[in-house]
Order: C-alpha cells, then structure tokens, then sequence
C-alpha cells in the first residue's frame, strides 16, 4: 500500500507499517515494536533484537566524471563501523579508509532521515551527517588526507519503503540517487568543488531487523541523459522484493517506479560489463567497471564478502511513454554477501 499520512515505522499493533510513503519515516519508535508471535512489547527477547539484531546505517555518495566518493556510518548493534573513499576516474585508484570497532559505542544516531543526525568518531577520523527535511550536511576528515564538507539537497519524490524479511523481521530504507550537491572534497593536496563538476548525489538511510545472512546487489548513480535532463536511479535484488520493492528511476527529480530487476554480471570477474534489466522492460543499463573496492571478512560467526565496482552506465530508461538514454552516467554496482 501506499502510505500517505503516518510519519512512524511501527503501527500501533506493534508491528511496521509495510508498503511505500511519500516521504521518510519521522520517528523510528521502536519502543513500540513487539517480536511476531508475541503480545509483549517489552522482555529479554525484544531487548536482544533492538540491542543485536537491528542493523542501521546512512551511506552519502557523489559521484562525476571525475572522481566517484562515498562515505558511511554503519552501527550493527555488537560492531560499529565506519568507511570513506575517493576512486580517480581518471587514474584509475581508489584510496579508502575505513575504522571498525566493536559494540556500538562509536557510531550515533538520532533521529531519522527526515530530522536527525548520525556521527561517528575515533582517533583523527570523524564522520557527521546532518539530516534536515530540506537538505543533509555532510562534515567529513579521515587520516588526516581527506576532508569534505557537503551539502546535498533532497528530492521531493525520494523511494521510502517497508518490507518483510521473513516471518517476522523487516526492512526500512530511504533512497535517492541524481540529487543536486554542493560544496567540496579535497584529498593530498587535490581539491574539487562539487558544483563546478557535473556530480549527482546519493543517499542510503537504512534500518532493518534483517536475516541472519543477507545477500543483495544494489546499483545507483546518476548524470544527465543526452538532451541534459538530471537523472538518477536506484536498483536492487536480493532484498526489499516481498510485496514491495525500490526499484526507481528520477528524472528531474521526477520519481518513475520499476518492476523488479535482474542483474547478470560474471561471478569471476566482477569487473567484467554487467547487465542490469527490469521485468516490465523500463530499466535496459549496462555498465562498465573501472575499478573497484572490496574485502571479505570471516571470523566465523560474523562474515561480509562484498565488491563494489565504479564506472559509467550506458542504456535505454523508459516510464512507457517516454524514453531516455544515458551514454556515460557515472555510478557504482555492489555485491555484497552478510551473516550478522
């Protein structure tokens, strides 16, 4: 269903609001969230669910012709993290950094999207994102090398989304992706002023009380189609696909839905092109890698294999009576595999 008038995630069922809104979730009001099975919205099994098992991050990517970047406060409940980098286009390097670190007492969070804030600090790395109803501030210094201050400015149609996992869990997130950005990015010695270059911004607000292992693909990015129309898209499988998905595509800060999407793309060699093709055909992408960011953690009861390529995107958008081409929007695709 669509969700047209309540700002909360949990009903007053003590269970989440399932369906799209047109706008991000105010309040996250997990005191009112009971376990599925259950009439009890408070006990030792919930405690250890909203402690451990809900997963929340926000992810604020640019990225342009020139440079692709990407910053993230992630908070897991037992681990907490952070991770920021810059992929030269032109260079072809990346240069990332990343600080992990256990319990989730490094990484903050209040609010939501929509009013609210998250931060992360340790040693000479700081991460802040401001979240206001009309724009996020981004303030982040990793390493003593990068430093950016951002501001990227909210569509007014944004993909905001609830959906089962399983018999009893859910997912919450708010995308976009083609969004206007400004201020700047500097990294030894080499600064870019946002508006100077043709960029789109990216966000991720995520929180979820996901399956113990979780797979997904998740491509985004944006640009500009031939006739200089804004674009941007978000595509995903893997998760967000039980009654609902957020599969979209922006055109000026337009909002077109999808069907569900395929991705096909070599398991041996993640920088091969990939295919990326929607069900009612208004997605037809392929994209091109040009270099990548990866790790993969096993530590027995925690793992994490994930890749994520960047490079451009070339194909065909279409909402059925209009249709876009895009021969050079700059972006990412991931795979990532969890068990958490």
């Amino acid at each position: 269903m669509n969700i047209k008038e309540n700002t909360k995630l949990i009903g007053p069922e003590g269970r989440p609001i399932f369906g799209i809104r047109g706008f991000p979730v105010e309040s996250f009001n997990l005191s009112d969230f009971r376990i599925y099975g259950t009439d009890k919205k408070e006990g030792f099994i919930k405690n250890l669910v909203t402690r451990f098992r809900i997963k929340r991050w926000q992810y604020l990517g640019i990225c342009s012709d020139e440079i692709i970047f990407g910053a993230a406060i992630v908070n897991l409940g037992y681990m907490t993290n952070m991770f920021t980098y810059i992929f030269n286009r032109g260079e072809g390097k990346i240069k990332q950094y990343e600080a992990i670190l256990p319990s989730g007492k490094a990484a903050f969070f209040t609010g939501s999207s929509r009013n609210g804030a998250a931060s992360f600090k340790s040693g000479n790395t700081s991460l802040e994102f401001i979240n206001r109803h009309e724009n996020i501030l981004a303030k982040i210094s990793a390493g003593g090398k990068l430093q950016a201050e951002l501001i990227f400015l909210k569509s007014e149609e944004p993909l905001c989304c609830t959906t089962r996992v399983g018999l009893g869990g859910f997912n919450y997130t708010h995308k976009e992706a083609g969004i206007p950005a400004r201020g700047f990015i500097s990294h030894d010695g080499k600064r870019w002023e946002i508006s100077e270059i043709k960029s789109s911004g990216v966000l991720d607000y995520t929180l979820g009380y996901l399956a113990r292992t979780t797979f997904w693909n998740w491509a985004s990015g944006g640009g500009f189609d031939v006739s200089g129309k804004r674009i941007g898209f978000n595509l995903v499988q893997g998760v967000n696909e039980t009654g609902f998905t957020e599969n979209v595509f922006w055109i000026n800060g337009r909002m077109v839905k999808t069907d569900v999407v395929d991705f096909k793309y070599s398991d041996l060699d993640l920088l091969k092109s990939w295919e990326i093709n929607s069900n009612d055909g208004r997605v037809n992408l392929l994209f091109y890698p040009e270099g990548e960011r990866a790790s993969d953690i096993n530590i027995g009861l925690i793992a994490s294999r994930f890749h994520q390529p960047f490079g451009r995107f070339e194909g065909r958008l279409t909402d059925g009576k209009e249709s876009w081409q895009l021969k050079n929007a700059a972006g990412f695709a991931e795979e990532h595999y969890a068990k958490w």
